[in-house]
C-alpha cells in the first residue's frame, strides 16, 4: 500500500482529513511500540520447544548448507539407523532432521547469515538473551505485521474498509498472535501465506460469479497453500477441504481440485521423497507425531528408541481423540485469539449476505476449517509444553482469526444496525459495536502487558536457561554428545549435540552400543529443571521411572545443601546414596564444575 493510500478514505476518497491521519498514526504508533516492547523488555527468550528446535536448525543450515540438527530424537535416530545402508548406523554428529517441514527453518537460514560475526554465532554472554533469539523473533514479527497488511486490503476487498481496518486492528491487539511471534514457531510466516492463498481462493470465487475462468488465481492459491505446508505439515488437513469444496463448486466440476492438487504435489513432494531416502517415510519423523493425539504422548513415543507400534493405539486412542476434539470446541475463544468477534462467524453462516461471492466464501472457510480440527484431534493439541510456557505448534485456529473476525464483525454490524438504539451520537450508533469489540478483545493484551513491562524491568538481569546452557555447552568438546531431557535448548543456547533422553535405560544402552564406531562420546546425563519439576508420579511410575534415582538423589541432595534447619546436610547423604544405587548406566557422578542450581550433569566416574 502506497502512502498516498494510507492516508486516504477509499469510500469518500477525501485526502488527508484530519480524523483519517491521526487514527493512521495512531496506529502506527501502536505498532512500533508493541514491537519495540516484544523485542525488548518483554523478550526473554524462544519460548516453545520446537520453535527452539527449528531455530537450531536454521542455525546449522546457515553454518553448512545442510538441513541438520543438533537435537537428536530417539525415535528420529532409529528411523535413520532402519534406512541406513551402514551397519554401525546414522552418525549423531551432523544428524539430517526429518520431523520438521523446512519453510521456516530456510527463511531463517538466510537471515541469520547476515549475523555471523567472528564467533560463529556465539553467544559472549554479556547480554541475558541470545542475540539471535531476538533476529528469530523479528523475522516472525516482519510476518505478522506483513500478515496484518494483506488482511486489510483483503477484508477491505470483501466488505468495506472500516470493517478492514478494525480486523488490523484487532489482529495488532491479539495477544496470542504476539505470543506466538515470540516461540520461534512459524505459524506468523503460515498466517501470511495462508491469508495470501485465501486472498487467490477469494478473487477465484469473485471471477466464478463474474463467470470468468478462475483457473490461474486457483494456481496461485494452491502455491500458496503448498508452502504453507512447507512450514508445518498441519496445513495439508484446510487445504483437504479446500480442494474438497473447489471440486464442487468451481466448473467445470473436479477440474480445478485436480489442479490445485497436482500443484501443491509438485511443491512438497520433493521434500517428501528427500524424507523418503533418510528416514524411509514421506514425512519423516514427523509421521509419529499423528501418534502422540491418537494414543501416547509425542514425548513418550519419540523418546523411544524402538518404538513398539503396537501398543499405540491401545493407550486411550478413542477417548485422548475426543477429548481434543471437545477441547477445542470448549476452548474456540481462546484459540481464535481471545477476539470477540471471530466466533460470531458460525452465526454469520446462517446469514444470507446479498453479493455472492461474500455469501459462497464463507462455505470455503467452514471448509477448510473443519478438516483443521480434526488433524488437531489426531494430531493433539494443548497448553502443556514440555516445561515451558510457549503455545502449541500444532495450533492452527491461529490461522482462521482473520477471516473468522472480519465475518464475525460484519455480522455483529448487522445486528447492531437491527438493534436500532435511538441515539443522536453517531459514536455510539454507527460504531458502537466495533468499540466494544476493540474494548473487550483488548483485555487479553492488557492483562499481560502491563505486568510484563514490570516483569521487564525486575528481571533485565536475571540469569535464563538459555545463559546457563551456553556456559555448560562450552565446557563440552564439539564432537561429543549430551543426554538431556532438555536437549532443543542444549542444541540451539549450547550449540551441542543433545540427545533426547530416551524413556528406558535399555534403550540408552543400545544407542551408546551403536554409537562407539564415530569416535563422538557421550559426555553425560544433563538433568534441568524440567525433570526436578515433574510430579512425583511422573518421575517414579510414568516417563521418567528408569532416571528416578538421579532425579530424586540430585533434588534431595539439593536441598540439603544449604543451612537451613528444615533441610539438614544429612540429606545430602540420602541424596548420594539413591544416586550411587543408579545401575545400568556408567553415568552416577555429578560434575561440580557444570552443576548449578536446578541443573547437573552426571559423568562417569572412571573417565
Amino acid at each position: 500500500m502506497s502512502l498516498r493510500n494510507f492516508f486516504s478514505d477509499s469510500k469518500t476518497g477525501e485526502e488527508l482529513s484530519g480524523a483519517l491521519i491521526l487514527r493512521r498514526l495512531l496506529f502506527l504508533l501502536l505498532l512500533f511500540g508493541l514491537m519495540l516492547f516484544y523485542l525488548g523488555p518483554g523478550f526473554k527468550q524462544l519460548t516453545t520447544p520446537k520453535g527452539i528446535e527449528q531455530a537450531q536448525i536454521a542455525r546449522e543450515l546457515a553454518r553448512s548448507g545442510s538441513f541438520q540438527t543438533k537435537m537428536i530424537r530417539p525415535l528420529s535416530l532409529y528411523q535413520a539407523d532402519k534406512n541406513s545402508e551402514e551397519a554401525e548406523g546414522m552418525k549423531m554428529v551432523g544428524f539430517k532432521d526429518t520431523y520438521h517441514a523446512p519453510l521456516n527453518p530456510i527463511l531463517n537460514s538466510v537471515i541469520i547469515r547476515f549475523f555471523k560475526g567472528k564467533n560463529d554465532y556465539g553467544w559472549n554472554n554479556n547480554s541475558t538473551v541470545y542475540y539471535l533469539d531476538r533476529i528469530i523473533t523479528a523475522a516472525s514479527i516482519f510476518f505478522l505485521l506483513a500478515s496484518i497488511g494483506i488482511t486489510f486490503l483483503f477484508i477491505s476487498r470483501i466488505f468495506d474498509a472500516k470493517i478492514g481496518g478494525v480486523t488490523a486492528l484487532l489482529m495488532l491487539l491479539c495477544e496470542l498472535l504476539w505470543r506466538y511471534s515470540q516461540s520461534g514457531l512459524p505459524q506468523m510466516l503460515m498466517l501470511f501465506l495462508f491469508t495470501l492463498g485465501c486472498y487467490f481462493v477469494y478473487r477465484a470465487v469473485e471471477a466464478q460469479c463474474l463467470e470468468k475462468k478462475p483457473i490461474t488465481l486457483l494456481v496461485l492459491g494452491a502455491v500458496c497453500f503448498g508452502l504453507l505446508a512447507l512450514t508445518n505439515w498441519m496445513a495439508i488437513w484446510p487445504f483437504m477441504g479446500l480442494v474438497i469444496f473447489s471440486c464442487f463448486y468451481f466448473k467445470p466440476r473436479g477440474a480445478a481440485g485436480l489442479s490445485m492438487l497436482i500443484v501443491f504435489l509438485i511443491i512438497i513432494l520433493p521434500w517428501c521423497f528427500r524424507n523418503l531416502n533418510t528416514s524411509g517415510d514421506f514425512l519423516g519423523s514427523a509421521y509419529y507425531a499423528m501418534f502422540g493425539g491418537m494414543g501416547s504422548a509425542e514425548e513418550e513415543i519419540f523418546r523411544s528408541y524402538n518404538l513398539n507400534k503396537d501398543n499405540i493405539f491401545k493407550k486411550g486412542f478413542a477417548t485422548k481423540v475426543l477429548t481434543s476434539s471437545l477441547y477445542q470446541l470448549n476452548g474456540i475463544y481462546s484459540f481464535l485469539g481471545s477476539i470477540v468477534a471471530a466466533p460470531l462467524f458460525f452465526i454469520a453462516l446462517l446469514h444470507p449476505f446479498k453479493r455472492p461471492q461474500i455469501a459462497i466464501f464463507k462455505w470455503f472457510i467452514l471448509a477448510m476449517w473443519i478438516p483443521a480440527v480434526v488433524g488437531m484431534s489426531l494430531f493433539g493439541v494443548s497448553n502443556q509444553n514440555l516445561g515451558m510456557s510457549g503455545p502449541d505448534a500444532n495450533q492452527i485456529h491461529i490461522l482462521f482469526i482473520p477471516l473468522m473476525t472480519a465475518y464475525g464483525l460484519a455480522m455483529l454490524a448487522i445486528l447492531w444496525s437491527r438493534i436500532g438504539l435511538g441515539t443522536n451520537i453517531p459514536i455510539i450508533s454507527e460504531n458502537g459495536h466495533l468499540w466494544i469489540a476493540i474494548s473487550l478483545s483488548t483485555i487479553p493484551m492488557i492483562l499481560s502487558l502491563l505486568p510484563g513491562v514490570t516483569r521487564g524491568i525486575q528481571t533485565k538481569e536475571k540469569v535464563t536457561r538459555g545463559v546457563v546452557l551456553s556456559y555448560i555447552g562450552k565446557q563440552i568438546e564439539k564432537t561429543d554428545i549430551i543426554i538431556t531431557d532438555s536437549p532443543w535448548e542444549v542444541a540451539w543456547y549450547g550449540d551441542r549435540t543433545a540427545l533426547w533422553l530416551p524413556t528406558k535405560k535399555a534403550d540408552l544402552r543400545e544407542i551408546m552400543k551403536r554409537s562407539k564406531v564415530h569416535k563422538n562420546p557421550f559426555a553425560g546425563i544433563l538433568v534441568t529443571p524440567i525433570s526436578m519439576t515433574k510430579s512425583l508420579y511422573s518421575v517414579t511410575y510414568r516417563d521418567e521411572k528408569d532416571w528416578a534415582p538421579i532425579i530424586l538423589g540430585q533434588t534431595v541432595t539439593n536441598a540439603g545443601s544449604g543451612t537451613d534447619p528444615i533441610h539438614p546436610k544429612s540429606w545430602q547423604i540420602n541424596g548420594r546414596n539413591l544416586i550411587n544405587s543408579f545401575e545400568g548406566i556408567p553415568f552416577k557422578k555429578v560434575d561440580p564444575k557444570l552443576t548449578t542450581s536446578g541443573y547437573f550433569f552426571l559423568v562417569d566416574p572412571d573417565q
